[in-house]
């Protein structure tokens, strides 16, 4: 992102922070994970504006100016949310649990804030108060983001060694909508524990989507040559080739790199 997305007009920034969106935290079983906006309006020009600096990867700067918004309003819960997000990036554990632990104090059934703040216990390794968080979200009647967070909760129950907890987690968010991520992880597992036809049958309901990419339609493929099942190797390259031609999923398919 470049510095053009500050000049965007406030109509633009509001659409803009109203959209689910998507940042990178540190790596949770060997892949990025969802946090949440903790904006959920534009009720506060400066906040937002902290929060794009935040995304633009200038953490001081949002730091600087969610505490301009907390100058105004000192327990503001989407402020010390927002701080929440930036000490994790700041490498500052203690001030980021203090912070989101203040922010959960003033919204306690903020959805978002449960999730970011579940994200950041497991990643810190406190499982329960982790399950705790993940929990209070998706049982908010309006949080519209529920599958997500199951599959996030999967993640971490995974990386607590609970691979059972695990994958009810992920048959969860699939049922609400099913999507990649959850698939992937579920599929993997099940192929792990020697589960092919499980996994196969996972990624076919995805496979057979919009919602496939070129790593549920590899595995698909790797999955379907174990079981000699040559109908779902051609149909899963043909889309492979089709959709995602530059992928290298689909180089791995022409150098029959099965085993990448």
């Amino acid at each position: 992102m470049n510095m053009r997305f500050l000049l965007f007009d406030f109509l633009t920034l509001r659409r803009t922070l109203n959209l689910s969106l998507w940042l990178v935290l540190a790596a949770l079983s060997g892949c990025a994970q969802p946090l949440k906006s903790p904006i959920p309006s534009m009720q506060s020009p400066r906040l937002a504006l902290a929060f794009a600096y935040y995304q633009n990867g200038q953490y001081r700067v949002a730091l600087d100016e969610s505490r301009k918004v907390r100058d105004a309003q000192p327990d503001e819960p989407h402020a010390l949310a927002l701080q929440g997000l930036i000490y994790v990036k700041l490498h500052e554990p203690e001030l980021a649990q203090q912070s989101f632990l203040r922010a959960e104090q003033g919204a306690p059934q903020d959805a978002d804030i449960a999730h970011n703040y579940g994200l950041f216990l497991c990643e810190q390794g406190q499982y329960k108060s982790a399950f705790e968080r993940f929990g209070r979200a998706v049982q908010q009647p309006l949080y519209a983001d529920k599958s997500k967070t199951w599959w996030v909760w999967g993640v971490c129950a995974q990386k607590s060694g609970d691979e059972t907890a695990a994958q009810s987690l992920w048959v969860q968010s699939l049922v609400l909508s099913p999507s990649a991520q959850p698939a992937l992880a579920l599929a993997r597992s099940y192929q792990q524990q020697q589960m092919l036809q499980q996994a196969s049958e996972v990624l076919n309901r995805i496979n057979g989507t919009t919602e496939s990419t070129p790593e549920t339609l590899w595995l698909g493929i790797q999955l379907a040559r174990k079981q000699a099942d040559t109908q779902s190797i051609k149909h899963y390259a043909l889309q492979l080739q089709k959709r995602f031609p530059t992928s290298s999923q689909w180089g791995a398919f022409e150098r029959e790199a099965y085993d990448e």
